[in-house]
């Protein structure tokens, strides 16, 4: 690798780290992939009720995509534009959620990071 493919790397894997999974106590009796569609759905209702009114993502839409046979996840996209590369993915799993994208080095991430996190452990609120 070339010294600008490790730098990239190198970044690339900082801002996932700041971007690590809350941890969740998964509700008993729903598989993995269940568990990880609710935390999403927890997530994304939250998401629209709070972010879609705040000035800091005028900017920005969400596009859900909750289907039962992939990752569920949230696209953050510019606003109007759902079929634009999203500026933010955000991710479930059976413990947590978490995201990634260019919004993930941006002034927003600790925000995102944050609200997030606690959406997905079942606060509501903004």
């Amino acid at each position: 690798m070339n010294r600008i493919s490790t730098l990239l790397v190198a970044a690339t894997g900082l801002a996932l780290s700041a971007c690590a999974p809350a941890a969740v106590s998964p509700p008993s009796g729903l598989s993995a992939h269940a568990q990880s569609i609710a935390t999403l759905q927890r997530v994304n209702a939250q998401a629209h009720a709070c972010w879609l009114k705040d000035s800091d993502f005028k900017d920005y839409g969400l596009v859900p995509e909750l289907d039962t046979t992939s990752t569920p996840r949230v696209l953050v996209v510019p606003r109007g534009k759902p079929q634009s590369l999203p500026k933010a993915v955000i991710v479930a799993s059976s413990n947590g959620a978490q995201f990634y994208g260019p919004l993930a080095t941006s002034p927003l991430a600790g925000r995102i990071n944050e609200d997030i996190s606690r959406w997905a452990r079942g606060a509501t609120g903004c």
